[in-house]
This record gives structure tokens, sequence and C-alpha cells, in this order.
């Protein structure tokens, strides 16, 4: 790996030799950060990851990665997981929350994706363990369910109130799920859990329309590489 390269998340991964999730929750914690594509993808400098490990030239070198100058052309500014908090934070807050997050769904399931009122070492902690059942069962439910978070030690085994998560849907298909979790325990009103759905129907459409832009820029990118190899 060389200074001038950038790497994708998986060869990012295999660099360090480290897991994905590992890998998101350094980026949560601010330990790492990555550029972005106009697609939204992260890209990793390899100078970047040799000061995450705090000594130049212990990286295993990883497969061919892309030569650049600086940052992709035209990175956004504005990353999802921070657009989603902003998003949150303020309604969450509304509703007197303690805290409150956004898990994302794949082939692979759950990962969380960001929170509010979480500290980074819970954070961390969140994007390296395995989601609750409470949330798993979120995910293709039409409606918010609610949870105890004392019982369940979610999102912090010292966890104490109200909690409650609704599913994300894009186009018919679970995208992921919302939490959150209220300072007291007397639960949340009816009209609370509308407005808890409804912030999901919201983040649902910032999903989707994030990943049809990954989508489309994948697409550009495959016909920019047919158009070079048919030179």
């Amino acid at each position: 790996m060389t200074d001038g390269s950038w790497l994708t998340i998986g060869e990012a991964c295999r660099a360090l030799g480290i897991s994905r999730t590992t890998l998101l929750a350094a980026e949560e914690a601010a330990l790492i950060t990555p550029a972005r594509t106009p697609g939204g993808h992260r890209r990793y400098s390899a100078t970047e990851l040799q000061r995450y490990l705090g000594e130049a030239g212990t990286v295993p070198a990883p497969p061919p990665a892309r030569p650049a100058a600086g940052p992709p052309p035209g990175a956004p500014d504005v990353d999802l997981a921070v657009t989603v908090r902003a998003a949150v934070r303020p309604r969450a807050r509304a509703l007197g929350a303690e805290s409150a997050g956004l898990y994302l769904a794949d082939a692979d399931g759950l990962h969380f994706a960001g929170a509010f009122g979480v500290p980074r070492w819970l954070a961390q902690r969140l994007a390296e363990a395995t989601p609750p059942p409470e949330l798993a069962a979120a995910l293709p439910a039409t409606r918010a369910r609610l949870f105890d978070p004392a019982a369940s030690g979610f999102p912090d085994p010292r966890s104490t109130g109200a909690g409650v998560a609704a599913g994300l849907h894009v186009d018919e298909h679970p995208a992921g799920v919302l939490f959150l979790v209220t300072r007291t325990e007397h639960g949340l009103l009816p009209a609370e859990i509308r407005f808890v759905e409804a912030l999901a129907e919201v983040l649902a459409l910032l999903v989707g329309e994030h990943r049809r832009a990954a989508a489309l820029h994948e697409r550009l990118e495959r016909v920019a590489a047919a158009c070079a190899d048919s030179r």
C-alpha cells in the first residue's frame, strides 16, 4: 500500500486485518475519516490507515488500490450517518429521549449506523455486537414495537426507561430499524409512537435515495470502464 492510494471498505478491512463492523466503529468514533465518492462509497487513504495503526509500514499489502492525488473527485461533504444523526437528534429531544439511533439492513443482517445520546465507547460496542431481538423483530413489522431497555440491556446494560423500535421500508422491503429510548418508564403515548413511525418513514426515504444514488454511480462507473476498455 502506497501513500497515494485509496482503498474501498473491503480493501481497508483486509489491509488492517479487522472486520467491517470494527472499521465502521472506528469511523463512528472519529478514529478514521474516509472520503466519499459521488455515489457515497467510502474510500480510505493509505496514510489515514497507517495513522490509525500508529506506525507506518505495519499494514499488510492489500489488493491493487486505485491511485489518487487527493479525495475522489466530487466526493460529497455529507455522510449518510451524519445526515441521519442530524435528522434524529432534534426529534428525539422533542420526545424527551435519552438516546436514539439507526440500524441499517443488508444481506448480512442489521448493522449499527449511528446514534444520538450514545458515547463513543458504547457506539463501538453496538457496532461490534449482534442487534438485540427487539430490533430484529421490528425490522419486518409495519408498526412500531415497544421494548423494555432494562430487560433487554439495550442500548446499554444499565439502560432504564421505555424503548420503541420502528422498521424502515424502502420500496416495501425492510431497510433498517430506528430505535428510541426515553428517560422515563411511563412509556410513550400513542401520538408519540405515531411520531416515531413517521420519523422512520422519513428516514426510509433518505436511505432509499442514498441507495439509488449509489447504484446510479456504480452503473456510471461500469459504463465508463467499458468505454475505456473498448478504446
